[in-house]
This record gives structure tokens, C-alpha cells and sequence, in this order.
């Protein structure tokens, strides 16, 4: 029998089993959740009609007391009762309330007789609340005949029918008809919790019963569980000893096996892979001729790591003869290497080091150095393969880059260096000019172009202070910006505040100067137009990450944006600027007023991570 027809037969048989273990128990839960359902249902619709019972003889009861206090009203001869209805009227509802009296009556008698098939216990014995039901009824009767004899006493007789109501109507009602209508709701009540408790009681030895058949399954998939491992096991042990005598070099060695499934092939097949090996085995001379092909310098100690054999790379690179080298520790080729590549315990063979090699005229050779074991047929370590590999070419290139790179930062310092200071030439020439000018709008528009250029030069002059020359930590830079264009337009005679919500960004310079000129804009913007005759306000700054894109906001609490520039209409030069400056960072651009100017525009950063 093959090994995947044992496994499936087993399975099928023990999901099976299980399926109809698992069935059933679906089956019986099933059925006992329809039945507490229903005996619930009946349960609640049951005591419900014995409630509207209740309810509808008090309403009578209640009716029956208004037409005796309109009969007292009338003695005195008062023209209003005290619903404002009349004679007839008052005996129409009395006479409702009694006909669904009657009506609840019926409907709990065919609920009562109504039952569910259940097959756990059997149906409740309904004739100790039909028997109430039927006392009642009688006791109803003879209430309805007292609320008739009182309806025909004449309303003139008031102290008649008062006594009439107290003595005999309302007496009979809660001795005889209120206890009854408890009794019936009371054993409504206990007959379901009974049905209920024997539905969980049979429902728990169903489980019993569930349980012990759940673990009569188990013990029979352990039994074929071990039935198909030892028809696995053990063929595979004969296999594995057959495989561990081979790798010690016992090629004569053979698997008595024999069978149709997979196990037997694999024997079949082992048999004659020892059979071809025994016939066709690797010479030494084989080995050598790969060893000594090899470009790569291999060294070979004992466990000692003692050199006990080198290839002729060693010999061509170094210029030591094998001679020279047998029995010389293996640290006697090396400048420098890494301690853990001569440690007994190291394990990791994959695992690849740089260090140099010294030749025998002291010229030190850069290498990658790798170490494997040579285990014995004991499983000890008997040595160790050493492999090294020339990186000398590969060094130079890295020198050669390492010194280019170098060479590039120093001229792209000294770049932004030079940037810097010609910019700082250009805003001291602004500076100048605005401090020549006599007219205003001409300094306003020459301080606002020096504020530009200075934001501009800043980035520069951060750029160089870095460590890295294209990116810069934004949320520093702006900080120094910020108190820039504070020293310069808040006065002693004016109080406005900016207040700053940056959090940490890192931005590179393609997108770092226009970001830094629309913030510049939007802040100068503030101080000229949003406090115009005001002496006190408020500008707010908040750089924060949005998901994966930077969110920047700039806001005041002054005059608002006109009308036309909030809507884009007739836009100022201002506005113009900060639309192309948005336009370039490929962001998104929303103005509106809220208490004051609000400014938003969100743009995804490029090229680094940036953390909040």
C-alpha cells in the first residue's frame, strides 16, 4: 500500500469520525435552541395575556368607580362628570374592557394548549393552567353580572350604589379574581423555568455523551497515528543508518527493505546510488587538480591551526613556497585579521571577513577571508579550510571614489559658500537702497525683495554648516527666518506675536528655497495688511506631517482677506507669488477667512524620511 493512500485512508476515516461526532452535536444544539426559543416565546406571551387580564379587569373596575362618582356629582346636583363623558360612554368602555378580558382569555387558552415536539423532554402538562383559566372564567362571570346588577341601579340612589361597589364589586374583585391572575402568572412563570432547567439537564448529558464519543475518536486516530508512523518511521531509521554509514566511506553497506511504497523505491534507489559510488569514487588526484585551479589563495590547517597544506595561488601572491609554510601557524600569513576567524567555537562558515595578508617580502595584500571545518568520521573537527580572496583592485576603486566624493563635497561647500556671501552681498545692496529711499511703498517692496533674498542666502548658509549638502533641517532653518522677520517689523509700538508649531523636517533644496519664500511671503504679507490701525495680534506657523506629505499653515487673528483675493479674483502680486511659489512644490493651495486670514498648503516631501 503506498504511503499516500495509508495517509488518506487514515485521515478520511478519523474526519469522519469527527464530522459525525461534530454533526450530531450541531443537530442537538439546534434543537435545543429552537426549543428554549419557543418555550421562551410562549413563556413571555403567556405571562403578557396574564398581565392584559389584569390590566383589562382594572380598567373596569376603574370605570365602573367614574360612574359611581358621576353618581355622586349628580346627588348634588353638578352637571359634569369627571371625564366629561357620559352615562353611556362610561358603560361602553367598561363593557370594551371586559370583551378584551375575554378576548386576552381566549388567545392565553390556545397558547396554553399549543406545544412544540420536543425531543428531549416531553411537552409541559398544561392542564393545571387550563384548570385556572377555567376558574377564573367563572369567577369572571360572576364579576360581569355584578358590574351589570350595578349599572342597573338608578343613578339617583348614589349611597345604593356606593355601598353596592365597596361592599360587593370591589371585595370580590381583589379576593376572588387579583389572586387567581397572580396564581395563573405565577405558574405560568415556574412551569417554563421547569421545561427550561430539563432542556439544559438533557442538553448536559447529551454533552456527556458527546464528550465520551469525542474522545473514543481521539484514541483512534492515536491508534492509527501510530500505526502510520511506525510504517514510516522505521523504514526511514533503516535509510538513515544506511546514509550515515555511506558518508563514512562504508559503500558496501545496504538497506534490507523490501515494499511497494515510496520507502521501497527510496531504498531501491539508495541501494544503487551505494552500488554506482562503489564503482565510481573521487580520486585525491581529481581533488587536487580543483584545489590548485583555484585564483583564490586556500590555506588548510589541523585543528590547531597549524598549516598542513596551501595551493599554488598562495605561493604566486605571497612568494612563501609550501615548504615554507607546512606546520607554521596560520597567523603567520596574516597582517591583520578579525580575532573571530581563529576562534575554536566559530560557527558561522558563511560568514565572510576583510583583512591583509603579509607576504614573504612584507607586501601586505588586502583579502576577503572566509573559514570552514573538516570534520572526521567521528564528527570532529580533524582542520580547517581557510579561502582568501585579492581585493587590492578593489580597495584602490574605493580610495579612488571615497577621495572623489570628498573632493565634490568640499567644492559643493564651498559653492553654497560663495552663494551665500553673493547673496548677502545682494540683500546688503537692498538694505542700502531702501535706506536711501524716501519713498514708502518703494521700501516696503525693497525690504520685502531683502527678506527674500536673505531667506534664500539662509538656506545656503545651512547647507554649508551640515553635514549633508542637499538636505537641511528645516524646521531649525525656519526658526532663524522667523526671528529674522521679527527683528525687522515687530516695533516698540506695535505688540504682535509669532507663535510657532514646527515639528522635525528634514527637506532638501530644490524644495526647501521655495517653501522658505512662500512662508517669508505669507508672514510679511501678515505684518503689512492683516494688522493695518491695529496695535496688538497674533501670527501662527505650524509645520506638521500630514500621512506621507508636509501640512504648513499660516494664520492671524487681523482684518481677513478681501473679498477678491480670498476668491482669486484680481490677485495681488503677493498672492500671485505664493500661487506660483505652491505651483512649483506641486502642492495644494486653500485660502479662506476665519477669524482672521488662514493660509494652507500641503506638498509631498522628496527624496528623504521625514519624521515627526
Amino acid at each position: 500500500m503506498k504511503l499516500s493512500t495509508k495517509l488518506i485512508g487514515s485521515f478520511s476515516i478519523v474526519v469522519l469520525f469527527m464530522g459525525g461526532i461534530g454533526l450530531t452535536a450541531s443537530y442537538f444544539n439546534n434543537a435545543v435552541k429552537d426549543q428554549v426559543t419557543f418555550e421562551s416565546e410562549k413563556a413571555i406571551q403567556e405571562v403578557t395575556l396574564a398581565g392584559e387580564l389584569g390590566l383589562q379587569l382594572f380598567k373596569s373596575l376603574t370605570r365602573t368607580q367614574y360612574l359611581l362618582e358621576d353618581s355622586y356629582r349628580e346627588s348634588l346636583s353638578m352637571d359634569y362628570s369627571r371625564s366629561n363623558r357620559t352615562k353611556e360612554v362610561q358603560i361602553a368602555e367598561i363593557d370594551k374592557a371586559l370583551g378584551e378580558f375575554e378576548k386576552s382569555l381566549e388567545e392565553l387558552r390556545t397558547l396554553v394548549k399549543s406545544n412544540q415536539q420536543n425531543i428531549f423532554e416531553p411537552a409541559a402538562d398544561s392542564s393545571k393552567v387550563l384548570s385556572l383559566l377555567e376558574s377564573l372564567e367563572k369567577k369572571y362571570k360572576n364579576y360581569s353580572a355584578l358590574l351589570t346588577q350595578f349599572q342597573n341601579i338608578s343613578t339617583k340612589n348614589y349611597q345604593d350604589r356606593k355601598e353596592f361597589f365597596t361592599v360587593t364589586i370591589e371585595p370580590y374583585f381583589r379576593s376572588n379574581l387579583l389572586p387567581d391572575i397572580d396564581q395563573l402568572r405565577n405558574h405560568i412563570q415556574q412551569t417554563h423555568q421547569q421545561q427550561i432547567a430539563g432542556l439544559n439537564s438533557q442538553l448536559d448529558r447529551v454533552g456527556y455523551i458527546l464528550v465520551i464519543a469525542t474522545g473514543i475518536a481521539l484514541i483512534v486516530a492515536v491508534v492509527l497515528s501510530l500505526f502510520i508512523y511506525r510504517s514510516i518511521a522505521n523504514p526511514i531509521a533503516k535509510i538513515a543508518d544506511a546514509a550515515q554509514s555511506v558518508g563514512q566511506g562504508n559503500l558496501q553497506n545496504r538497506i534490507d527493505y523490501n515494499s511497494n511504497d515510496e520507502l521501497g523505491q527510496l531504498s531501491s534507489t539508495f541501494d544503487q546510488m551505494a552500488e554506482n559510488l562503489s564503482r565510481t569514487t573521487v580520486s585525491r588526484d581529481y581533488v587536487d587538480s580543483i584545489i590548485e585551479a583555484m585564483a583564490d589563495l586556500l590555506v588548510v590547517t589541523d585543528k590547531n591551526l597549524n598549516i598542513t597544506r596551501v595551493n599554488s595561488a598562495v605561493s604566486e601572491i605571497l612568494g612563501y613556497t609550501e615548504e615554507e609554510l607546512l606546520d607554521k601557524t596560520i597567523d603567520t600569513l596574516f597582517n591583520e585579521i578579525p580575532d573571530e576567524t581563529f576562534k575554536e567555537r566559530h560557527t558561522d562558515n558563511n560568514k565572510t571577513y576583510t583583512g591583509e595578508l603579509i607576504g614573504k617580502n612584507e607586501n601586505v595584500i588586502p583579502v576577503n577571508i572566509s573559514r570552514g571545518k573538516i570534520s572526521g568520521q567521528d564528527r570532529k573537527d580533524e582542520g580547517y579550510v581557510f579561502v582568501a580572496s585579492d581585493i587590492s583592485s578593489e580597495k584602490k576603486a574605493q580610495q579612488k571614489i571615497s577621495e572623489s566624493l570628498r573632493e565634490k563635497e568640499v567644492l559643493l561647500a564651498e559653492i553654497h559658500h560663495r552663494v551665500k556671501n553673493n547673496l548677502a552681498v545682494i540683500s546688503g545692496l537692498l538694505q542700502m537702497q531702501m535706506w536711501e529711499s524716501e519713498n514708502e511703498n518703494a521700501k516696503s517692496a525693497l525690504q520685502q525683495s531683502h527678506l527674500r533674498v536673505q531667506s534664500i542666502a539662509l538656506v545656503h548658509e545651512k547647507l554649508y554648516q551640515s553635514e549633508s549638502l542637499s538636505y537641511i533641517q528645516f524646521d531649525r532653518y525656519l526658526l532663524d527666518l522667523l526671528q529674522t522677520i521679527a527683528d525687522i517689523y515687530i516695533g516698540d509700538e506695535s505688540d504682535i506675536d509669532i507663535n510657532s508649531n514646527l515639528n522635525a523636517l528634514t527637506l532638501n533644496v530644490n524644495q526647501a528655497i521655495p517653501c522658505a519664500l512662500l512662508i517669508n511671503e505669507l508672514v510679511i504679507n501678515a505684518f503689512k495688511y492683516a494688522f493695518e490701525n491695529i496695535d496688538e495680534g497674533t501670527i501662527n506657523i505650524e509645520v506638521q506631517k500630514d500621512g506621507q506629505q508636509v501640512l504648513v499653515k499660516v494664520s492671524d487673528n487681523g482684518h481677513g482677506f478681501a473679498k477678491n483675493d480670498e476668491l482669486g479674483e484680481n490677485p495681488s502680486l503677493g498672492l500671485e507669488l505664493v500661487d506660483t511659489l505652491v505651483e512649483q512644490l506641486n502642492g495644494e493651495l486653500k485660502l479662506y477667512n476665519r477669524d482672521g486670514a488662514h493660509i494652507e498648503f500641503r506638498f509631498t516631501p522628496e527624496g528623504v524620511s521625514n519624521t515627526t
